[in-house]
């Protein structure tokens, strides 16, 4: 998978030295509370954008249990204005399409949360609208607020790309799916029910 100036590759061929360069460009990306430690990061599947200056991105996937569903844990790109995000982006999409996967499903910080700052608001209206340009949807998911493991539980929404034709499942079975394989909740866990009542999809 080959973009104009890069390729991706999986993390566990790059050296140390370029291991290292991933890994500050995910803790530069995200808040404290946000991240995992970055060695918890490696249980699932880190692919990393590397152009000629070396790694300059990283996505963090992992399938969905059964399903033919992938989702993505975290998307950074460490240099900004080289369209770096599009070419990783389209090189992901096509990598796990390849590999017969057909929907790509993440969660955004909801901009609406009552308590933000301007400054993250606009932050995170600006990352959904990234996601939107690349062909991402905001699915009608509400009450979505599933529990991290440090026991904080942020509103989010969730959002997904179709990766090719085919892939009609019911909306019900991609939220717990997500719950299930990427929170470890189960569709009875009060958590899960409440947002698939509030989503209408109880």
């Amino acid at each position: 998978m080959s973009a104009p100036g890069g390729r991706l590759v999986e993390a566990g061929s790059l050296p140390a030295g370029e291991l290292a360069a991933v890994r500050a460009i995910y803790e530069g990306a995200f808040p404290d509370e946000l991240q995992a430690p970055f060695e918890d990061l490696l249980v699932d599947r880190l692919l990393v954008h590397v152009d000629a200056d070396g790694p300059a991105g990283l996505a963090l996937v992992r399938d969905l249990g059964p399903t033919s569903w992938t989702f993505l844990r975290y998307y950074a790109v460490g240099r900004r204005g080289r369209g770096t995000g599009s070419a990783m982006w389209a090189d992901l999409a096509a990598l796990l399409a390849e590999e017969g996967r057909t929907r790509l499903v993440w969660d955004v910080e909801d901009p609406d949360e009552p308590g933000l700052s301007p400054a993250l608001v606009e932050e995170h209206r600006r990352r959904i609208v990234f996601y939107e340009r690349l062909g991402g949807r905001l699915l009608p998911v509400r009450d979505y607020e599933p529990p991290h493991d440090d026991g904080h539980a942020p509103r989010l929404l969730l959002m997904d790309v179709p990766l090719g034709s085919g892939d009609e499942a019911p909306l019900r079975d991609v939220v717990e799916a997500v719950f299930r394989w990427r929170y470890g909740r189960t569709a009875s866990d009060p958590v899960v029910r409440r947002t698939l009542e509030a989503s209408g999809l109880a």
